[in-house]
């Protein structure tokens, strides 16, 4: 009720205590009285001054009434204070519902802000009513409606107020009632509480755009806080258990969240059936982690060590099967430190004295398309690497006393090599060995200029050369090594690039309902990067 409004009743009600007598007083005073039925009766003084005291003691009480009314226990500026609105409590599941909240802890509006709370709010009208009977009957609602149970079972309760002790507080009480509602309805339930003290645009904004509460969007940016390649818009769509358990994986920082209970994993397979899976995948091998992550759909990554080489596989968190997997060389992983007992040949040159044998591809083990989960991952055919010493000397097998200007053992995209650049009368060389079977895999020479080999001389080293395209596979020699690999496959667009200074084709291939993706080195045809996965309905 308006101001305006109340004093209009006001005023009514006084002028229904005390009517309008003046012309009956004014008859009394002529000693006359108002005619009735006809008659010229004369009214007697005495009676018309005790009508007059009756009715200005009906206007006083009428006063009074008034006044308690303005001013008495608060009157309308008390009410209005504890009906202002003072708090937003949020209630996430995967509906979420927001509730404006007086001072005195009345529900002023309740707002739906996805079609699923919309649902859950249907027909009721919870405006007047208590905080905690609207927050019942709101959890309730969602129980009936399948939203929480033992396979969702986290809320998500958020109070935004300026004051930090009264939102804390209203937080706890609520997480209390939602706790234990919710165990009258068998379900051991997880509770995230939080509040919001200050506004941030830049939440709201986010909110708003994805129809979901502030608060939600508040524990998304925690979970993409530590792994900024997920996708807020995505993760807008999950429920609160599904937040929880990525939040608990990724290990979010929920150090000023209350939390009590446990999200609930039942409706996937868990970590330790995804472990079981993993290692059936790689006998042998040691399970480095398995975590529950996000990738268009809920899945588990492991990670596995086996002979120096690291494995990462992906797998459906609901049925089971392996979705995606590679691998690379461990870089943690030692150098060799026992020596060869045969050098390789070393591959043909264009300068320098002339290798026996030409060069070859050896692309590394690729993925089976057939059955994924049953099939077990290959692992590369030798572990056992030369030493430092041994791939030296093949190279001065090749370049007798030649100068090493560079000499490294490094992963290379899938393989363990010896890289290095070697100077001999004026001429470069820049070569790769296959740690594991001593071949060489890059072999390439230039002649150096007057600029490059005065700033040998002087540096005792020089820099490597760009191959000149006339030098690449070509496109179509890409293509045909990714058809070796896959006969029968489509082979999309292939294209140049660059890939830490290094030449390389690009591109997809596709056969039997698995999508390819690949990179190869321009110069020497080596497959460098190699990934498969289902390809999407």
């Amino acid at each position: 009720m308006t101001d305006r409004e109340l004093e209009a009743r006001l005023a009514r009600a006084m002028a229904d205590a005390a009517p309008d007598r003046l012309d009956d007083l004014l008859r009394v005073r002529e000693g006359r009285r108002a005619p009735e039925g006809g008659g010229d009766n004369v009214t007697d003084i005495g009676e018309a001054q005790g009508r007059k005291r009756r009715s200005w003691r009906t206007l006083a009480a009428a006063t009074a009434a008034a006044l308690v009314l303005v001013l008495g226990g608060g009157g309308i500026f008390g009410w209005r204070y504890a009906n202002a609105p003072d708090s937003l409590v949020a209630i996430d599941v995967n509906p979420s519902v927001q509730l404006t909240v007086s001072r005195n802890e009345k529900v002023l509006e309740a707002e739906a802000l996805n079609a699923d709370g919309a649902e859950i709010i249907d027909d009721m009208d919870l405006r007047g009513s208590g905080l905690n009977v609207a927050v019942n009957a709101l959890i309730g609602s969602m129980v009936q409606h399948g939203y929480i149970d033992e396979l969702r079972n986290s809320v998500l309760i958020t109070v935004e107020n300026s004051d930090e002790g009264k939102a804390r507080a209203l937080q706890d009480s609520l997480m209390a009632d939602v706790e234990g509602l919710l165990a009258g309805n068998a379900v051991d339930a997880a509770v995230v509480g939080q509040t919001i003290t200050t506004k941030d645009q830049e939440l709201e904004t986010l909110a708003a755009e994805n129809n979901i509460s502030e608060g939600k969007a508040a524990l998304i940016q925690r979970i993409m806080a530590v792994d900024p390649t997920l996708k807020f818009e995505t993760l807008a769509g999950l429920s609160i258990t599904d937040l929880n358990l990525l939040a608990e994986s990724k290990r979010a920082d929920v150090t000023d969240m209350a939390v009590t209970g446990k999200a609930s994993d039942k409706a996937y397979i868990g970590l330790e059936r995804a472990g079981e899976i993993a290692r059936a995948q790689l006998p042998g091998a040691t399970l480095k982690k398995v975590e529950f992550d996000y990738d268009d759909g809920m899945v588990y990554e492991a990670e596995l060590l086996l002979d120096g080489y690291e494995y990462e596989l992906e797998i459906d968190a609901v049925t089971g099967a392996v979705l995606k997997w590679d691998w690379e060389l461990d870089d943690d992983a030692p150098p060799p430190v026992s020596p060869s007992p045969s050098p390789k040949p070393v591959p043909g040159e264009t300068a320098g004295p002339a290798p026996s044998t030409p060069p070859s591809v050896a692309p590394q083990p690729l993925p089976s398309p057939s059955t994924p989960t049953e099939t077990p991952m290959p692992s590369p055919s030798e572990r056992q690497y030369i030493t430092e010493e041994a791939a030296r000397a093949l190279v001065l097998a090749e370049i007798p006393g030649a100068e090493f200007t560079e000499f490294k053992f490094e992963r290379n995209d899938g393989r363990r090599i010896y890289k290095g650049e070697a100077v001999l009368e004026r001429t470069e060389y820049e070569f790769k060995i296959d740690a594991a079977t001593g071949e060489f895999i890059k072999w390439e020479s230039e002649r150096m200029d007057e600029d490059d080999w005065r700033e040998h001389q002087e540096k005792q080293g020089g820099g490597p050369k760009d191959p000149s395209p006339s030098e690449y596979v070509g496109k179509k020699g890409a293509e045909d090594i990714v058809l070796a690999q896959l006969p029968g496959a489509q082979v999309g667009k292939i294209k140049l690039d660059k890939d830490d200074g290094r030449a390389v084709y690009e591109g997809k291939a596709w056969l039997n309902g698995w999508e390819y993706e690949f990179e190869i080195d321009a110069v020497s045809g080596e497959i460098l990067d190699w990934d498969s996965e289902p390809m999407d309905d």
